[in-house]
Order: structure tokens, then sequence, then C-alpha cells
């Protein structure tokens, strides 16, 4: 019963997230004769707009193009003066497709959002003991605490505690974490 409601749920909430994912909801700033400036706040990412140039510069009707990664938009130089409805209309699914095929290159914002608050963390956690703990030796402690205390109760996990707290200990630290 539980899981035939699960699965309804997300039959129901599936299609709505994927459609999301594919909105790009692109904004035309502006428009004039031989160019246009597109805007999008997916495109507020340098790899993402490092694809929609490289894409739009390869095309024959394009003159040339530059984006902003600060403020999502795209420039659009053409070679004609105006474009078709349809050559728009082609324009605009190009700019989706290219964006939402640069998105496996992307740091996901969850990632970095969680990034951040454990370097956040991480920091205050050094300013209260004056350097002598850290986010690492913290959970190392935990885990090692923990997994000694569970082991009569069930030795497989406690091992993995272990092994978890030990290549916490043993991790070598370099530029990009953490000294």
């Amino acid at each position: 019963m539980i899981s035939s409601l699960i699965g309804l749920g997300a039959s129901l909430v599936a299609p709505k997230l994927l459609s999301s994912l594919t909105d790009q909801k692109i904004e035309v700033v502006h428009a004039m004769p031989g160019r246009v400036r597109l805007k999008c706040e997916r495109w507020k990412d340098g790899i993402v707009i490092h694809h929609l140039e490289q894409t739009f510069s390869q095309l024959t009707i394009v003159k040339s193009v530059s984006g902003s990664p600060i403020t999502g938009s795209l420039l659009i130089e053409f070679n004609v003066q105006t474009l078709s409805p349809e050559q728009f209309d082609e324009l605009l699914k190009l700019a989706v497709d290219t964006s939402v095929n640069a998105y496996p290159y992307v740091e996901a914002q969850l990632m970095k959002t969680m990034k951040k608050t454990v370097s956040i963390t991480d920091g205050l956690i050094k300013k209260r003991t004056s350097g002598k703990a850290d986010v690492d030796s913290l959970l190392s402690l935990f885990l090692l605490i923990y997994g000694v205390t569970k082991i009569p109760v069930n030795p497989a996990f406690s091992s993995s505690l272990l092994y978890w707290a030990y290549t916490i200990i043993t991790k070598e630290k370099g530029p990009n974490n953490g000294t």
C-alpha cells in the first residue's frame, strides 16, 4: 500500500521535476537589426556560457557572440539584419539544448552550498577551540568512539566506522582541501 502511494506520488512529481530542469525561461533583453541579447538565470555559470559561446560561434549566420556569466546574458551579432521567426525559434531551441547539455560539466549548486557550509563550520570550530579541533578531527573522534563502543553489538558496522575514521585521519590535505 505504502509503496503504491510512493509510486503514485513519484509518477505525479517526476514529470513536473523533469520539465523544470529543461525549462530555461530565456528572456530577450533587446533585439535590433543584426543583433540580439538573450538572458537566462541558468546561464550564470562560466561553463554554460562557454558552451553557448562555442556553439553559437560555429553558426554561419553568427558574426560574433559573447556571454557574461555574471548577468547570465548572451549577445549574438548576426551576418544578416533580420531573422525569420523559424530561424529565431531554432536559435532559442539551440540555446536551450546547449545549456542543458552543459549541465553535466557544472558543479552542482547543492554541492557548492554543502562545501561552503562545511568550510564555515570548520572555521568556527577552529576559532572556538583555538585551532585544536576542526570538522575532520571531531568527525573522526565521533566515528572512533561510536565504532569501538558498538563492536560487541555489530562488529561489521563498527569496523566500517573505524575504517572511515582511519581514512579521515590519514588523508593528505592539499591546497584544495584544507591546508
